[in-house]
């Protein structure tokens, strides 16, 4: 990933937003633990304001992709459906590992 041009749209140092990325990935980590609670307790309200947070933090960033598949999981959960939900976080944390990897 180009860290060094996500860093330069937001108008901060790389350094900053690697920073930025560290706490992100902490975060919709601690997220899709609350996605699999609101999986294993049949409550969709739950993992849609999971999928919330971690979409809003992930278009700030300037991941597209994870913004994309956790709206998708939020219009879904809303709607009250988890189906695919487990094919979604697998998808997510892929992502998430590939930041380590920018």
């Amino acid at each position: 990933m180009d860290f060094k041009g996500f860093a330069a749209r937001l108008g901060i140092e790389e350094e900053d937003f690697l920073e930025l990325v560290e706490l992100y990935v902490m975060t919709c980590r601690a997220d899709i633990e609350k996605i699999r609670q609101g999986i294993l307790l049949g409550v969709p309200a739950d993992a849609a304001a999971a999928a919330h947070s971690i979409k809003g933090a992930a278009g700030n960033l300037g991941f597209e992709e994870m913004a994309g598949l956790a709206q998708k999981m939020e219009i879904q959960a809303r709607a009250g459906s988890l189906e695919n939900f487990k094919t979604y976080i697998s998808d997510l944390e892929k992502q998430i590992t590939g930041l380590g990897k920018g």
